[in-house]
């Protein structure tokens, strides 16, 4: 980091792959607190509140706010990071918010294009993407600097993408507040090219940031996998290759509950014939019991060939026929 800028009056600029963006209606009350803000913009979040940090626009006219969210550990590391170096940025944007104009545009920056504009549009965008987007929305300026990559696919030409970028920050949320505040106050907007520049320098941090997080959280997740998995296959072992394991579950043949045990039994006494069950029960220790009364021991005979691993425990001739315990143990 270039030590001249310890010190200095900078603005950061984050990437919108970095953040989330969404519009809440009309709040009561003239100025309502973070909190209430918070609550209202819940509903339409991915990760818990306590684990965002939300930055809240202006009301409108008709009382709507934007609000731009980014991930608290994420952005606390940032700032950590940059604080070490002695830099304390007098306001932090997302890239795609500094586009304010009028109405929805993109702009080609950094190797993608970004969707910003004063009608709820913040994105980024690879180039395949855009390239279907554009089609539905052929009549929304493109903008891209020429000689750049995506300048074949522009429909407005431009100078500098940088002073695009700059010349919005009117309109823009800063992400600076709440806990995150800046508590010394500067002149506004003084250095605001070496904020700029900064900025383009930040993409390698942001990436290196944005790497150990999404780290932690998949070490955090695979954590939880093992421990999902021990419960309901204890069994497994927690070596080796999680995902192998679980798609070997997945085609393992599944266990037959008792219903459908006894349903296929029924069947069995339908294709027999001259059987009834007058009394059955299940345990996982011994299998099935079955009581029935058979015409003659030749239909029990047919019915033990019918349902491989079916013996007779006991039977005896009666009245009605022959009575007979059979013991079952798996339903083939």
């Amino acid at each position: 980091m270039p030590s001249e800028l310890a010190g200095a009056a900078v603005v950061l600029v984050l990437p919108m792959e970095l953040a989330g963006y969404c519009v809440i209606g009309p709040i009561p009350g003239r100025r309502p607190s973070r909190e209430t803000l918070g609550y209202a913009t819940e509903d339409q979040l991915a990760a818990p509140l306590e684990a965002v940090h939300l930055a809240f626009g202006p009301a409108d006219e008709e009382g709507r706010r934007k609000v731009m969210a980014i991930a608290l550990e994420c952005l606390r590391l940032l700032m950590s990071k940059l604080l070490q170096q002695g830099i304390d940025p007098i306001a932090v944007y997302v890239d795609a918010d500094l586009l304010n104009a009028e109405r929805a545009c993109a702009l080609w920056f950094e190797g993608r294009w970004l969707l910003g504009g004063s009608e709820g549009a913040c994105l980024a965008l690879s180039a395949q993407a855009a390239q279907a987007l554009k089609q539905k929305y052929a009549s929304m300026p493109w903008m891209a600097e020429a000689g750049s990559t995506g300048a074949g696919d522009s429909s407005q030409p431009i100078t500098s993408a940088v002073d695009i970028l700059m010349q919005g920050n009117a309109g823009a949320v800063d992400l600076r507040q709440g806990a995150l505040r800046r508590r010394r106050i500067g002149p506004a907007w003084r250095g605001l090219a070496s904020g700029v520049v900064l900025a383009l320098l930040m993409v390698c941090l942001v990436d290196h940031v944005r790497t150990q997080w999404l780290m932690q959280q998949a070490s955090r997740l695979h954590a939880e996998n093992l421990r999902v998995l021990q419960r309901w296959a204890p069994e497994q072992s927690p070596d080796g290759d999680l995902a192998t394991r679980i798609r070997l579950l997945e085609h393992r043949p599944r266990q037959a509950t008792t219903l459908e045990q006894l349903a296929l039994l029924s069947e069995q006494l339908v294709g027999v014939g001259n059987v009834v069950i007058e009394r059955a029960e299940s345990t996982p220790e011994q299998g099935w019991r079955v009581d029935v009364v058979a015409q003659g021991f030749d239909d029990l005979e047919r019915l033990g060939a019918r349902v491989p691993g079916m013996r007779m425990e006991q039977g005896r001739q009666a009245d009605q026929g022959v009575r007979a315990t059979l013991s079952w143990r798996e339903a083939e």
